[in-house]
């Protein structure tokens, strides 16, 4: 096995969604209660308790290795298949360029309200070192009929593993607009208080895309969107 801060590398390119993969995202919800219009019901603390104390997933599915992203010895046990971050830029220093560099990480869509992309947030952009694209992304807010906001990040990378903290019994093998699919779905339907995530997998790039109190219904209409996109490049 190689050494974990390898496999931290990789993920490098989505680092800033570390933040929306907290079960902390329960702050965003808490902060707008003083809203006048009526709010979706909240995670109970009976499922936030549950949440925290369960096993989370840790294995391989439909090609995808899945890790527990606050474990930090999970990293080291990624099988040596997968490849890393410091495989494909050793130690060139990684940064954001121009968009006609995407390449095969390019990905053209439009998602209808409301869905919003945000244009000048360090999760948009494509992701080179040196000479080598390795990533292309996209955030979206969202401010949701529940009257809670949310947000989703869409992207696109060679490497075949993601970090994710869930038990398994949210962590789904399933198919979206006729293509394979992980879904590791919201702690509760509404999406609110917690994360969930989308795989597209594929033979030379994957597709994630990461929400933010997204409700599930949402996040799986942006994913037939996202996977007809994909189909449509084949």
């Amino acid at each position: 096995m190689r050494l974990a801060l390898s496999r931290i590398l990789t993920i490098g390119l989505i680092a800033a969604i570390a933040v929306i993969g907290s079960i902390a995202g329960r702050a965003v919800w808490e902060g707008v209660t003083a809203q006048d219009k009526p709010l979706a019901l909240s995670p109970s603390q009976e499922a936030l308790s549950e949440e925290s104390a369960a096993a989370k997933f840790e294995g391989e599915l439909l090609g995808i290795y899945i890790i527990d992203a606050n474990d930090s010895d999970a990293a080291a046990r990624v099988p040596d298949k997968f490849v890393t971050g410091k495989e494909v830029c050793g130690s060139q220093r990684t940064e954001q360029v121009s968009w006609d560099r995407a390449g095969e990480f390019g990905l053209t869509i439009s998602l209808p309200e409301p869905f919003r992309l945000v244009p000048d947030s360090l999760n948009t952009g494509v992701i080179a070192c040196g000479s080598t694209v390795y990533a292309a992304r996209w955030e979206y807010s969202a401010l949701l009929a529940s009257g809670y906001p949310g947000s989703l990040i869409i992207a696109r990378s060679p490497f075949k593993y993601v970090q994710f903290g869930a038990p398994a019994q949210r962590v789904h093998a399933t198919e979206i607009g006729g293509l394979p699919a992980v879904y590791i779905e919201p702690l509760i339907p509404s999406g609110i208080g917690s994360a969930a995530l989308v795989v597209f997998p594929g033979d030379a790039v994957i597709t994630e895309i990461t929400s933010s109190g997204i409700p599930d219904a949402d996040l799986l209409k942006v994913a037939e969107i996202v996977g007809a996109a994909i189909a449509e490049e084949h």
